[in-house]
């Protein structure tokens, strides 16, 4: 092998490869071999390894294992985790595509999907500071161009989602468990489940957030139904009872790490006016140190 090789396979091992660090052992294994052998032709006598070249070789083994082993299952995790995602992803997107094409009409129980809102330039929702609670959220809304109320519809058709949950929760996926409310305490969250506002406090000590807003902790374990579906994913309805077609989901269910951006993902239901439901997207409400949105979830596996 020619020079400095085991130090680039070593390279290789770090970034995570199993098979380098495979490379890695059967090179070091080689290297052992030739120094055996060349003992062997300066020093008859010898007829086997020495204690210290076995100690040495089996220290240099375990360091490399040491260094590589958490790589290598970290980078397996998130290979899984991947998959699990892409999994509900489409599940989820054709059952909610299902639901559509079998009641023939459109199912209004979407937001407008990215680019496609009707009322874009000629209302953007705003209000007074008057009209704000103590932590920087709006009460009520006006329109900035004109001053008039913001319209009903301005986030999008939103009339039908309660008849459309029930269809699609009780008769299309493949539910197990309901807890319409105090889920927490139901068993269907799992026991180190933390709301967004828990996880953004710890980001930003300084910023104080609002405890009862709706992605908060106490409002997800209390307030909102959570559906655990036959392979133990749980879906979190996040404003059921205002009609919003916004959800939280654990795509690997009760196993860890159970972690915004790992396992955790928020996203909506999108449509327009012309064809109703169409996809899903992201929103960002809670991110964990080196998760990732549910958005870049679906630019990594190709889906946008």
């Amino acid at each position: 092998m020619h020079d400095g090789g085991i130090y680039e396979i070593y390279e290789e091992t770090e970034r995570g490869g199993a098979t380098s660090l495979c490379r890695f052992i059967k090179e070091l294994d080689s290297i052992v071999n030739k120094i055996y052998n060349s003992n062997m032709m300066n020093y008859k006598s010898i007829k086997g390894f020495t204690l210290a070249e076995v100690l040495i070789t089996l220290g240099i083994i375990g360091i490399v294992a040491a260094l590589t082993l958490p790589t290598i299952s970290r980078n397996i995790q998130q290979v899984v985790l991947k998959n699990q995602f892409k999994n509900f992803y489409s599940t989820f997107l054709q059952a909610i595509l299902g639901i559509q094409t079998k009641n023939g009409n459109i199912i209004n129980c979407f937001y407008w999907k990215s680019g496609e809102n009707p009322y874009n330039g000629e209302c953007t929702p705003t209000c007074n500071e008057d009209e704000k609670n103590e932590y920087g959220e709006c009460i009520t809304y006006y329109c900035a161009e004109t001053g008039a109320p913001r319209p009903s519809d301005i986030n999008g058709r939103m009339t039908a989602c309660s008849e459309f949950y029930e269809e699609l929760f009780l008769n299309t996926l493949k539910t197990t468990k309901i807890c319409r409310e105090n889920a927490f305490e139901d068993g269907c969250l799992p026991k180190d489940f933390r709301g967004a506002d828990k996880i953004n406090s710890e980001k930003n000590p300084e910023q104080e957030y609002n405890p009862v807003g709706i992605f908060a902790d106490i409002s997800i374990k209390e307030n909102y139904p959570v559906y655990v579906l036959s392979n133990n994913v749980y879906i979190i309805a996040l404003s059921y009872f205002s009609g919003s077609p916004v959800f939280t989901v654990d795509v690997n269910g009760y196993k860890g790490p159970n972690r915004w951006g790992y396992d955790i993902f928020s996203f909506i239901i999108v449509g327009n006016s012309k064809n109703g439901i169409s996809d899903l997207e992201g929103v960002n409400y809670a991110l964990e140190s080196g998760g990732k949105t549910f958005q870049e979830m679906l630019w990594e596996l190709g889906f946008k």
